[in-house]
């Protein structure tokens, strides 16, 4: 019984002897190479004390922090002028439906503050209802007249502005994931000047309408998308207040526009 004890005690002892030399072994051969590669790496100059595998995820990591972040717009227009023409529609005339041509100059005082002139002349057709009371239908000789001797709507001829832009939001936008472009979004507020043809005939048909200039006052919005650093296209919302005669309530056509800027900046 005491043999089969001392013999399995030395077996144990074999054993465990046999493991402890394998896991040194199995150490010694990890920790060399890094020892070597350590070794190496303090004579580079570029050596910055990690391990093998952080070098290559700083590869990676590196390359996701040197993305470019937009904090200011990405196109410098502090001095310079922006020049642009457009088309658009005035389509809350209840008796007209004015479409216009036009253009706008601006100079940047900074990236963001601007100052503004704008002239659009339009071009007028009658509205849906303004067809309609020309020629009802229905009457014994014929379609009838409703606006003879009734006193005619105001007809807008141009639209002119000067206004303070402010373009506080912009951004950035990827192109099919390769191409970084900029927006941006300002609002504007100012003076509006308006042409108008006035009716004060008071039904009597010899008098012809009288054309006139009237001042209010304006505000909108403007977005801006840059196609290259010197070309943009941009859209506007256009809001206008004036009041077209002497007692008259007042009315606020609105002009969406659409067109090409260049920046000279």
């Amino acid at each position: 019984m005491n043999l089969n004890r001392s013999q399995l005690a030395r077996t144990l002892n074999r054993v465990l002897c046999n493991l402890g030399l394998s896991l040194a072994v199995l150490a010694a051969a990890t920790t060399a190479p890094h020892a070597a590669w350590a070794e190496e790496a303090k004579g580079d100059p570029t050596y910055n004390g990690n391990q093998p595998i952080d070098s290559e995820l700083d590869k990676y990591w590196n390359a996701e922090q040197k993305v470019q972040s937009l904090q200011n717009p990405m196109y410098e227009r502090k001095g310079g002028f922006e020049a642009a023409l457009h088309l658009g529609i005035v389509p809350n005339d209840s008796f007209y439906f004015p479409k216009s041509v036009g253009g706008r100059l601006g100079y940047f005082f900074t990236d963001t503050l601007s100052v503004e002139a704008g002239f659009s002349y339009l071009f007028n057709a009658n509205s849906d209802l303004q067809a309609f009371l020309v020629a009802v239908p229905g009457g014994k000789n014929g379609p009838t007249d409703l606006t003879k001797g009734a006193k005619k709507a105001p007809q807008m001829t141009w639209l002119s502005s000067v206004d303070l832009a402010w373009s506080p939001f912009h951004g950035k936008l990827g192109i099919f994931a390769s191409k970084l472009s900029n927006f941006d979004i300002g609002f504007v507020g100012g003076l509006g000047i308006i042409g108008a043809k006035i009716d004060t005939s008071d039904g009597n048909e010899d008098l012809p309408a009288v054309s006139a200039t009237k001042f209010g006052g304006h505000w909108g919005a403007t977005l801006r998308f840059y196609v290259t650093r010197w070309l943009n296209i941009r859209t506007d919302y256009r809001q206008f207040l004036y009041v077209p005669d002497q007692g008259k309530p007042f009315l606020a056509p609105v002009e969406f526009t659409l067109g090409v800027a260049f920046l000279t900046k």
